[in-house]
Formats: structure tokens, sequence, C-alpha cells
């Protein structure tokens, strides 16, 4: 699957603010790209996008 630059772009600059503790921002994207988006930030936080592995955004987010 080739991904879309600027969907890249978005989602390595949310994984950089969730790892430096920053707010993350996710922006306005259309649906066709949130699976972009999410394998991006999955592969960005070293977890598996197809294995539900427990891993999850919620703790950086300060949601867990």
């Amino acid at each position: 699957m080739i991904f879309d630059p600027q969907t890249v772009a978005q989602a390595t600059a949310f994984v950089n603010a969730l790892r430096a503790g920053k707010p993350a921002h996710i922006p306005a994207m259309p649906f066709e790209r949130w699976q972009e988006f999410m394998t991006t930030v999955y592969s960005g936080l070293g977890a598996s996008a197809d294995a539900d592995n427990g891993s999850s955004v919620y703790p950086a987010l300060g949601l867990a």
C-alpha cells in the first residue's frame, strides 16, 4: 500500500508529540485516510496495527 505523504507526516508529528509528552492533535482528514494514519501511528509507537497486543495510545494521552 502506498501511503499519502501528508498523512504520514501528520501521523509522525502526532507520534512525536505523544513521545515528547506534548499535546497531540489529530487533524481533520477524509475517512479513507484514517487507516493510513493509524497504521503509521501504530508503527511509530512500535505496535502492530494488525495485532491486538494491548498497546494503546490512550496511556500517552492520559486516558488510561
